[in-house]
């Protein structure tokens, strides 16, 4: 994303020299931010005013760098995958968990002392 804005910025400036008005270039810039950016662009749209070319390119890099930091480390990621296979296994009876041998263990116990 930060490539994207740097090239439009730099668009920005040769389209400023042409005279084109500021509201234009940030709705320009608005929809030319990917898709999963739309709750970003309806909340700018939404406002009393457009911000100045130069403060939208302010708010996008501070978006940006926000959902990097929501950005769930690999490793984590990757943990959760796995625990999340396991559980399935366990449900589809393919592999057991240690709870469920447990159970089991305990019933036959039960059985045995009741014979």
């Amino acid at each position: 994303m930060n490539e994207h804005i740097n090239e439009f910025y730099m668009s920005v400036d040769k389209l400023k020299e042409m005279e084109i008005a500021n509201d234009l270039l940030t709705i320009l810039l608005l929809y030319s931010i990917p898709e999963s950016y739309k709750n970003f662009r309806i909340a700018i749209e939404s406002g009393d005013e457009l911000p100045s070319p130069d403060a939208q390119k302010v708010k996008l890099i501070e978006e940006t760098n926000a959902r990097k930091d929501k950005e769930i480390p690999t490793f984590l990621v990757i943990h959760i995958e796995e625990t999340l296979r396991k559980r399935t296994m366990s449900v589809t009876g393919k592999s057991p968990t240690r709870r469920q041998r447990k159970k089991k263990q305990k019933q036959q116990s039960k059985i045995q002392v009741k014979m």
